[in-house]
């Protein structure tokens, strides 16, 4: 199934690959007249002047060359080789990695090749075609949990709502990195209607989940969390009620409860908690969740 599913993505890029040169040998259009008035022209330079920088150019024989490196037979040339392209920034050096992919790649190459269109998409230079996503759909399943986790994090910088599904069932993966990997995804695109999945995950003890989760919690969660205390190491508990008390949309009065509740915490992470918040807050704000922080850190180096 597997085999079939990437000769169809193999087909698929031929096609993808084959219309992106159609379309770069097409005729550019033409400027506009030049009896055009002179707003126009100054918006359209205004435009010009805000919009985004182009991606940087590479030349085509040392794409060739890269490409080459991937598919030849020395892993350690066709991992250097991935890491060129995702660190070039060149808008040509996303169709090698893909192509790599496409084929199928060993574990090592196909985790380098994620990594550099990681790269990419953190340039904005990787975009949400069906062959891309596709690719790394499949590559989501891998047997390999590493390459899962990679694939897993280039999906969740894609814009694209079909992304979520994808990252919701990975949630449920038997390896913790992947299960973070696709939390902290979810995380980042603030979707809260993961945070009940999560929170069971934070109930068996899944320490990577707790930084998502928090980021994530609505208050109602906060109180479900603190409970949780007793039942699961008190670290991982201290570890999400920390990261939510960070958050700057929290009430004060709120974050006082919830570090109180840290400070009732045992362990290094409880305190590794309240020191992280304190510096969080900026120096010359003097709010009350900071004051409670330092007076609860003072008390347990006394105790100490």
């Amino acid at each position: 199934m597997k085999r079939q599913r990437l000769c169809v993505l193999l087909a698929l890029l031929v096609l993808t690959l084959s219309g992106g040169v159609l379309r770069a040998s097409a005729p550019a259009t033409e400027g506009a007249p030049t009896g055009a008035p002179k707003a126009k022209t100054r918006a359209k330079a205004k435009s010009k002047a805000k919009a985004a920088p182009p991606p940087a150019a590479m030349p085509a024989d040392r794409i060739a060359s890269l490409r080459l490196a991937l598919a030849g037979a020395d892993d350690g040339a066709a991992i250097d080789a991935a890491g060129a392209l995702g660190a070039s920034g060149a808008a040509g050096a996303r169709d090698p990695l893909v192509e790599i992919l496409a084929a199928g790649a060993t574990s090592a190459r196909a985790a380098a090749a994620l990594d550099a269109l990681g790269k990419l998409s953190e340039a904005h230079l990787l975009g949400k075609d069906q062959t891309t996503f596709d690719l790394l759909d499949l590559y989501a399943g891998h047997r390999a949990p590493e390459v899962r986790r990679r694939a897993i994090k280039v999906l969740g910088s894609i814009d694209d709502p079909r992304v979520v599904p994808r990252l919701m069932e990975r949630l449920g993966d038997a390896a913790p990195d992947v299960r973070a990997a696709a939390a902290e995804a979810l995380a980042a695109r603030h979707d809260t209607k993961a945070a009940k999945r999560m929170f069971a995950l934070l109930k068996v003890g899944d320490a990577g989940v707790a930084g998502p989760l928090a980021a994530i919690a609505t208050p109602d969660l906060v109180p479900q969390i603190a409970e949780l205390a007793g039942t699961i190491d008190d670290g991982i508990v201290a570890t999400a009620l920390g990261e939510y008390a960070k958050r700057t949309d929290v009430p004060d009065r709120l974050r006082i409860d919830v570090l109180r509740t840290i400070g009732r915490l045992s362990g290094a992470a409880a305190t590794t908690a309240l020191v992280e918040y304190v510096a969080s807050v900026p120096a010359k704000d003097d709010r009350p969740s900071k004051r409670e922080a330092q007076k609860l850190l003072d008390q347990r180096g006394a105790d100490q």
